[in-house]
């Protein structure tokens, strides 16, 4: 006979297990079921290469959570109760050049343009106007982040009520190189706020995706990076402590073939051994777009067809693991490398910029160039639990296409090649990460990032692209925004393609939109 609960939830990422608290804390019976014999999605953090060096394998800056209720008012209470710790370095990223020179983002504004102005003063105080600005918006933004998406065309039409609408009206339909040239005149600034916004996976020359780069000053000194102590997977754990103390069951090795529908309502799920679940109120999908054809029974074939049409982002992602004897040391010194995120990068925007056209025709490099674009973070160096005394635990990675000239399935083949090819660009700014420093060492290339989690479709760890189409109300289609699919009752979508991507606890607003339907008071909750 099959069991019942009230609650089903289809996958154990960080956005189904916050929907998933929420509902459990409203004394519903929740069960989380995980394909994988661990639980979190993207959000993981595992001692892979040496005992005490930790890394994350795929999340590790918690930017947009910060913002959250969840995180803002510990909601859930994951801080004041189940454990959760957040470090906040006053450096957030910085950009390293060949020829030893960097810039550095800090929380505070002063700061940040103190930097700028070694290379530019008219720059500096061109960032200061435009970081004011950002945060001005900021808080317009983020009130849609975790609450159910509005009507996109309401929106627009909002924003062209005013001059200053229209002004960010404007801005969210040019790329981020286009506003870049209109306030900056410094390559190296434009290279080091292009960089940061590249973590979205889209390029800088993509056209729709200007709002990113409005936004993104205003975060990063309107609610700082927080790094988590003992590692991104301290945020899931927190989640799973909530949850078992609400009475909620997770269980791993358990993939779900098959949500399964009757009359137009979602009842229960198939598991690939053939056991069915029974879910007496709701099933909570964390499902990709381009996979609910697969996973769901009974979608009309034109929902299916416009969320195959859903696009990811312009390239992909692969971390290289570090196990280190010694810590980087950098030729642009000590300060740059002190920061949540380094970034590395060629000093001029057209070197910059021609490795984006690699990535596009399929390509990791240009013949007879080396450049590329780097990152790494090292959160050891503010967080001691990581790693060993003395030791370091880095993750550095590269972008790259997901489909090479020679197609995806030649990343297996090509995968220590290109690793090594990386690694030899990273030695060029921090030469002492040398064969003998390196205790142990994993590359995972973007074709293995897409195997990690079936949201991650073509190694986007971002799962949509974030493109002006494909955001709020739109995100990842007008339908699918709705947080639910058409036809088909008691089945609510979430994960990091449907809602806010990157960290975001952004589950929060698929479970608002639950509470609205199972006329829940969701004040009640957050109390």
């Amino acid at each position: 006979m099959s069991k019942s609960y009230d609650i089903v939830v289809v996958g154990s990422g960080h956005n189904g297990l916050t929907t998933a608290a929420y509902l459990a804390k409203a004394g519903l019976s929740v069960l989380v079921l995980e394909k994988n014999d661990w639980l979190g999605g993207g959000v993981v953090t595992k001692e892979i290469l040496a005992p005490g060096f930790k890394f994350d394998l795929h999340s590790s800056l918690h930017v947009n959570i910060q913002a959250n209720p969840l995180i803002r008012n510990d909601e859930l209470k994951l801080q004041s109760k189940y454990g959760l710790k957040y470090l906040y370095p006053d450096a957030v990223y910085s950009t390293m050049f060949e020829d030893g020179s960097s810039l550095i983002t800090y929380k505070d504004v002063d700061r940040t343009c103190d930097s700028i102005a070694r290379i530019s003063p008219r720059d500096a105080e061109a960032y200061r106007r435009f970081a004011a600005m950002s945060m001005k918006i900021v808080p317009m933004v983020t009130q849609s982040l975790f609450t159910p998406a509005p009507q996109q065309g309401p929106f627009y039409a909002l924003l062209d009520q005013s001059v200053e609408g229209q002004e960010i009206f404007r801005a969210l339909q040019m790329s981020k190189l286009d506003i870049c040239r209109e306030w900056f005149e410094s390559d190296k600034l434009i290279i080091h706020l292009l960089k940061f916004a590249a973590e979205t996976l889209t390029a800088p020359e993509d056209m729709g995706t200007g709002f990113i780069l409005y936004t993104m000053p205003g975060m990063v000194h309107t609610y700082p990076i927080g790094v988590p102590v003992g590692g991104s997977g301290a945020l899931v754990d927190a989640l799973v402590a909530c949850l078992e103390d609400h009475g909620a069951e997770l269980r791993t090795e358990a993939p779900v073939e098959k949500v399964l529908v009757q009359n137009g309502r979602a009842t229960s799920v198939r598991l690939a051994s053939g056991e069915e679940i029974n879910a007496r109120v709701a099933v909570i999908g964390q499902i990709h777009p381009w996979l609910i054809g697969d996973m769901v029974e009974k979608v009309a074939p034109d929902v299916v067809a416009r969320a195959r049409r859903v696009k990811t982002g312009a390239f992909s992602i692969m971390p290289q693991h570090l196990a280190l004897n010694e810590p980087p040391k950098y030729k642009a010194g000590a300060e740059a490398g002190r920061v949540i995120l380094a970034n590395y990068a060629p000093p001029t925007l057209e070197r910059f910029l021609r490795v984006f056209d690699n990535y596009r025709y399929g390509d990791m490099w240009s013949e007879g160039s080396t450049d590329t674009i780097l990152a790494s973070h090292m959160q050891c160096q503010f967080d001691e639990t990581q790693c060993p005394p003395g030791k370091a635990a880095i993750t550095v990675y590269g972008f790259g296409p997901f489909d090479l000239r020679t197609g995806a399935a030649s990343w297996d083949e090509r995968q220590w090649e290109i690793g090594d090819w990386l690694l030899e660009r990273y030695r060029e700014y921090a030469p002492n990460v040398t064969h003998e420093n390196i205790i142990g060492r994993r590359f995972d290339t973007p074709l293995e990032v897409s195997r990690h989690s079936s949201m991650f479709q073509k190694g986007d760890v971002s799962g949509a692209g974030e493109y002006l189409h494909q955001i709020g109300g739109h995100r990842p289609n007008p339908e699918l925004a709705k947080l639910k699919i058409p036809g088909i009752e008691n089945l609510y979508l979430t994960g990091t393609a449907i809602n806010v991507s990157s960290v975001s606890g952004a589950g929060r607003a698929t479970a608002i939109r639950a509470c609205q339907d199972l006329k829940i008071n969701f004040d009640s909750l957050i109390g």
